[in-house]
């Protein structure tokens, strides 16, 4: 059991999203779904070496009041840091939150 006063951190969620770009394609960016408060976590870390240069990579859970709409597809934005969403466990419809599983500091 997680109590509220845990989520002591803001976070933004994005969601992938095609903007029109006046020539009839469109631009791939992000828009905002929303922004909550969560717990996040660091969960294990390291680093690696790849094209000549050290990559330091680092994986979070975040945890936020129970939300449906919060897929592998979309990203968090935490303290500058753009995590990557690998893993949100199915939840039953009387879970009060939802557990992500990110990585910051890997390619999309």
């Amino acid at each position: 059991m997680i109590g509220a006063g845990e989520l002591d951190q803001r976070v933004r969620i994005e969601q992938p999203a095609d903007t029109p770009d006046g020539r009839g394609g469109v631009t791939k960016g992000w828009a905002e779904l929303a922004t909550v408060w969560a717990k996040v976590r660091p969960i294990a870390g390291r680093e690696r070496a790849a094209a000549g240069q050290i990559e330091a990579a680092a994986t979070y859970r975040v945890v936020i009041r129970r939300r449906t709409d919060v897929t592998t597809d979309c990203r968090i934005l935490w303290q500058g840091r753009t995590m990557n969403i690998r893993f949100v466990p199915a939840s039953g419809s009387r879970a009060m939150w939802t557990v992500i599983d990110c990585d910051a500091g890997v390619p999309t």
